[in-house]
């Protein structure tokens, strides 16, 4: 990773990121948590995600009509694996999320604005494509890294 994306994908937008995502799903396994950032990253893949004209019905389907999204996930997934576990650590810190057996939540009096202009349109493009990440991450987090190919 060059210093510009470790710069632009940080532990702000990790934790921006993983909330957004969260406030949708309500829980979710540590495991797709740590999925999140690697597709928020990518550019062209978060555009996708945030579009009101694309209609996303499974990972399945996002990889067949996009396959140029994935063919680096792998790498993004390991080069951004810190910043994740990172976010995770601050978000733990600042009381928004609560881990318990193996499982993330938000917490019930969370508290953060994500709507807040002042986080950038970063910020305001993950916020919006929150919702169709979140009903992708909703298949097994088991068959969600084989179909990204996540080597484990």
């Amino acid at each position: 990773m060059n210093k510009y994306q470790s710069i632009y994908n940080n532990e702000l937008i990790g934790l921006i990121s993983i909330i957004s995502v969260l406030k949708h799903h309500k829980e979710m396994s540590l495991g797709k948590v740590l999925l999140i950032l690697p597709f928020f990253s990518h550019g062209n893949t978060l555009n996708l995600l945030k579009s009101k004209r694309v209609k996303i019905r499974s990972l399945e389907e996002f990889i067949v009509k996009y396959p140029s999204s994935f063919s680096s996930f792998n790498d993004r997934y390991y080069s951004l694996l810190t910043t994740s576990i990172n976010s995770i650590i601050l978000l733990k810190r600042m009381q928004l999320i609560i881990i318990t057996k193996g499982q993330v939540s938000v917490k019930e009096d969370f508290n953060f604005e994500l709507e807040n202009k002042s986080l950038g349109n970063r910020a305001k493009d993950i916020v919006q494509a929150s919702q169709n990440l979140s009903e992708i991450l909703m298949e097994s987090t088991h068959n969600l890294y084989l179909q990204l190919r996540v080597k484990i």
